[in-house]
């Protein structure tokens, strides 16, 4: 694999038409990557049902079991695509992942379940750190709030084209042919990375690009020695407590709560998400872009402003008897909570220099991985079986457990509003 792109490369992928293309596939790869993310939630009543798992063992399948390795490949895959084609890593991710996922509907136990999600996540480590680098690579410091959230677009239409066609999977066919279905799309879509996109140089933006990738010590001591990337790490992380921990027991709570089917709670549970998170990139990459050219404190300020919102609105939104009234104040909640996604992924970008870009995002990823992801789930199902386990036999018990989790969890989200505040001394640079 190429250390870098030669100078004929160079300029057939620095116009505004492959940019668009390159934004595209990521775009899809991205939208792969959440739609097998998102089965789960779809079919985790009858998945639990099955192996009759407790909450807090269904919180750990979706959590700690995906994130573990997620997080911890994802600082060496960093390196890697510091030195080597970051478009050939990209395509063989893909393509593990998606494997993987198919071989989730092969299984016949809970720890044969447990142990493919890991492998999930080791094929999903391959993703997130070389695309945001290759974004830094083709757009300004001031267009990436907006670029990025342009690609993680994919986030919603994986979890709503998941969602949905998990929950209507689960109900005819069984939750077994969810995952089979879900992963073959990937294997397509990986062909499309290898064969269509091109590795540029590095610095194509005109940003000066060392010789050689630094050491991961001497990137960890440059990052951490940042106030903003350490604000935004806390903020991101518990901000993450809402996108996976909250997110993946919304299904559950669609069906407990409002006794909707699994169909209908996949429906519901994919649009909220795409709403959710749509709204959330759009709003979000779009304002930090407009504001962000006259004051780069916005790129922290937007996000500060959503999480500190959405608390209210989950909490207004988990105490609503109506399900639509339920289901509208919880979308707003999550387009508000999701705002912080983009600007900070800019901000990270922004703080690294180009061969140390993927390393950065990496050790980002790590923090709000292995905490959030990792143990958000697990939180929320943890929560949701103490809150029920006091509630004894009374009627309903289940619902109202995990209703009390949902709100209990929303704390967080205040906290990480107040680490972007803090941030926003550190972000000149963006």
């Amino acid at each position: 694999m190429a250390a870098s792109a030669t100078t004929a490369d160079t300029a057939a992928v620095s116009g505004n038409g492959y940019r668009r293309w390159l934004l595209f596939v990521l775009f899809l790869v991205c939208f792969v990557n959440y739609a097998d993310r998102s089965v789960v939630g779809a079919v985790a009543e009858p998945l639990r049902r099955e192996f009759h798992l407790s909450d807090l063992q269904l919180g750990l399948l979706q959590g700690i079991s995906f994130a573990l390795l997620y997080s911890l490949l994802g600082i060496p895959v960093a390196r890697l695509a510091e030195r080597y084609s970051r478009v050939r890593i990209i395509a063989v991710a893909t393509l593990a992942w998606s494997a993987m996922t198919a071989l989730c509907g092969t299984v016949s136990s809970y720890l044969m379940l447990l142990a493919v999600r890991v492998g999930v996540g080791v094929g999903e480590a391959g993703f997130m750190a070389p695309s945001t680098s290759l974004i830094g690579d083709h757009y300004h410091p001031r267009e990436r709030s907006l670029a990025t959230s342009l690609m993680m677009l994919g986030v919603p239409f994986g979890a709503l084209v998941g969602a949905l066609s998990g929950g209507r999977i689960a109900q005819t066919l069984g939750w077994r042919w969810a995952f089979i279905v879900m992963g073959v799309p990937g294997l397509v879509i990986a062909a499309l990375v290898f064969f269509t996109l091109r590795e540029p140089a590095r610095g194509l933006t005109g940003e000066q690009a060392e010789a050689d990738a630094p050491s991961l010590a001497a990137v960890a001591r440059q990052c951490w020695s940042q106030p903003a990337f350490r604000h935004v790490v806390m903020g991101g992380t518990l901000g993450g407590f809402g996108l996976h921990g909250l997110g993946q027991f919304l299904g559950v709570y669609f069906t407990r709560v409002h006794g909707l089917s699994y169909a209908a709670a996949g429906a519901l549970y994919g649009l909220q998400t795409f709403l959710s998170v749509a709204g959330g990139l759009l709003i979000g990459g779009g304002l930090t872009h407009r504001l962000g050219r006259r004051d780069a404190r916005w790129y922290a300020l937007i996000p500060a402003i959503g999480m500190f919102g959405s608390v209210p609105l989950y909490l207004a939104g988990f105490n609503a008897e109506g399900l639509t009234a339920s289901a509208t104040l919880i979308i707003l909640a999550g387009i508000s909570l999701v705002m912080h996604y983009g600007p900070s992924f800019a901000i990270v970008q922004n703080l690294a220099t180009p061969r140390t870009r993927a390393s950065y995002v990496a050790l980002y990823m790590v923090f709000v991985n292995a905490v959030a992801m990792g143990l958000g789930p697990p939180l929320v199902g943890f929560l949701s079986d103490f809150f029920a386990a006091r509630l004894g036999a009374q009627p309903g018990a289940a619902a109202t457990g995990l209703r009390f989790a949902l709100m209990a969890s929303t704390v967080l989200y205040a906290w990480g509003g107040v680490h972007y505040l803090l941030a926003r001394r550190g972000v000149e640079r963006v």
